[in-house]
């Protein structure tokens, strides 16, 4: 928090009671300096999210977000969640490509939908996802695995793109490496991320690169 960063995932889903009160913990906390997400990485059952969520809430813990908390294939259940919580859910491992996102906007299954560059197989695909949800009026996340800032530049250009339809960010990977070995490119500076106005994605150089014949 007091590097800026005024939006906090918390990785949950392995022991319910235990995520509870570590969220609650967390609440008390950072309350009124930064809001908290929720990822539970399908490690809930539809009724245990909705136990879980509906414990948080009663005790005044405002979550931004919850991130995937059934199963991937489980659309039925992740509808079971969406209509009887009021905390947004957002679908990942859900969604990768534009069918499922359109099956999933039918269903009313999520209120959010996260674009991954690794999941959706590149940009092409990412910017239907973003232009399909734009059309229904449902927000877009985008969001990265452990990358460097080369491979999360060309997300952040599609964020700025598409920004009508990307409204929040997850974009850490390249502030969790020991260094950074790109000089140019977009800026990565704590919560800040900046891009220039260089041509392509603005890289000058990448110290130390060895080319392998």
């Amino acid at each position: 928090v007091d590097r800026g960063f005024d939006s906090l995932k918390i990785k949950v889903g392995k022991d319910i009671g235990v995520d509870i009160e570590r969220t609650k913990a967390i609440h008390a906390a950072v309350e009124g300096r930064a809001l908290l997400r929720l990822d539970a990485n399908q490690g809930w059952t539809p009724k245990q999210a909705v136990y879980a969520l509906q414990t948080l809430e009663d005790a005044g813990v405002k979550l931004e977000l919850v991130e995937q908390p059934v199963k991937a294939h489980d659309l039925e259940g992740l509808r079971y969640v969406t209509e009887r919580v009021h905390t947004p859910v957002m679908a990942d491992e859900s969604v990768f490509g534009p069918m499922e996102v359109i099956e999933l906007i039918r269903m009313r299954a999520a209120d959010i939908v996260n674009i991954n560059l690794i999941k959706t197989c590149g940009l092409s695909n990412a910017i239907r996802i973003a232009d399909i949800a734009a059309i229904y009026g449902v927000d877009c996340m985008i969001g990265c695995m452990l990358e460097g800032s080369i491979s999360v530049a060309a997300a952040v250009h599609l964020a700025v793109a598409k920004s009508h339809a990307i409204t929040k960010i997850d974009l850490d990977g390249p502030s969790l490496c020991a260094f950074n070995p790109v000089d140019g490119g977009v800026l990565f500076n704590d919560s800040e991320i900046s891009v220039t106005d260089a041509p392509g994605l603005g890289i000058r150089e990448i110290r130390g690169l060895e080319l392998v014949a």
